[in-house]
C-alpha cells in the first residue's frame, strides 16, 4: 500500500515522515528522470542516487539546505545495519575526511 500523505522521493522502505510541503524541492537522477520531495526525503534521496541533483520547488532556500543536508547523509541511511567500510556506502563528507 502506498502512504498518499508522503512526497514521491520517500522511498517506501524509509519509514519516516515527511517534513515540510511535498513539493519543496525536485530531485533528478541521472536520466532526468524527476521526484517532488520534502526538504527531509529530498536530502536523503539526493544522497542515495549517484548523479542526482536537486533543482528549487516551492519552498525559497529549500535546495540550498537539501544539498547541504544531503552531504552528510549516507546512501540509504534508513538501512542502519548495513555495512558501511566502502565509498560508496558512506556520505560525501565522510569520503572526503578519509581523503583529506
Amino acid at each position: 500500500m502506498t502512504d498518499t500523505n508522503r512526497c514521491s522521493a520517500a522511498h517506501a522502505e524509509d519509514p519516516t515522515p515527511c517534513v515540510g510541503p511535498c513539493d519543496a524541492v525536485t530531485i533528478l537522477d541521472g536520466q532526468g528522470n524527476a521526484a517532488a520531495g520534502c526538504e527531509h526525503h529530498g536530502a536523503r534521496m539526493l544522497a542515495s542516487i549517484d548523479g542526482a541533483r536537486v533543482e528549487p520547488g516551492s519552498v525559497v532556500g529549500a535546495a540550498t539546505r537539501v544539498l547541504a543536508a544531503a552531504d552528510t547523509i549516507r546512501p540509504f541511511c534508513w538501512y542502519e545495519n548495513a555495512p558501511r567500510s566502502e565509498p560508496g556506502q558512506l556520505s560525501a563528507a565522510e569520503n572526503r575526511a578519509r581523503n583529506a
